[in-house]
């Protein structure tokens, strides 16, 4: 009696197997598909190797950016704004030496061009309008004339539009950014 409900039991099982219905295909969701259509990548960042240059302060810059990707054969644009300030004043990269006249703030914008391949990207961004930036400090006679902050990093877009950034700055040094990539279909 056991051999003959064993028996029934595997046929039964065999034969439900047989009358599931086959997955459908997998239909797009807009959120899935950040990988191969032009998007706007929207982040939050910070420096956190990045000390305001004075003995007591310590102030870490927070970073707002945003890029368009794939707007062209695969490049885009980058534009980010760093800022942070100090309850005292403290040297800055162009700040003469005298400390009456540093300033309490640190603020730098950078542009520049993006790169997607896959879920990955590449941009390269320069501070070119700010105080210290590459035009605006041109002809000032400091040690930082037409110097500019730039950066180079990559993303990596890792689930369904959130995407990591991670980029490097010889003067203000590693940036860490969280952003989500918000797919642009009508631009395809």
């Amino acid at each position: 009696m056991k051999r003959i409900a064993l028996v029934f039991a595997l046929t039964a099982s065999f034969i439900a197997i047989g009358q599931v219905e086959s997955p459908s295909p997998e239909v797009d969701s807009p959120a899935a598909d950040t990988v191969s259509v032009p998007g706007l990548l929207i982040g939050v960042g910070f420096l956190p190797g990045h000390a305001l240059r004075r003995d007591d302060v310590i102030s870490t810059p927070v970073r707002i950016q945003v890029m368009g990707t794939k707007l062209y054969k695969g490049f885009g644009l980058f534009a980010a704004v760093e800022f942070a300030s100090a309850d005292i004043p403290f040297r800055d990269n162009s700040d003469p030496d005298d400390p009456s006249e540093w300033s309490n703030s640190y603020f730098r914008h950078m542009l520049g061009l993006q790169y997607s391949f896959g879920k990955f990207g590449a941009y390269a961004g320069m501070d070119m309008f700010s105080r210290n930036g590459f035009f605006r400090s041109v002809g000032e006679g400091s040690a930082s004339v037409g110097s500019g902050r730039k950066t180079l990093g990559v993303t990596y877009n890792a689930f369904k539009g959130l995407t990591v950034s991670l980029d490097f700055s010889a003067y203000a040094g590693p940036a860490v950014g969280v952003n989500y990539l918000v797919p642009l279909k009508g631009l395809k």
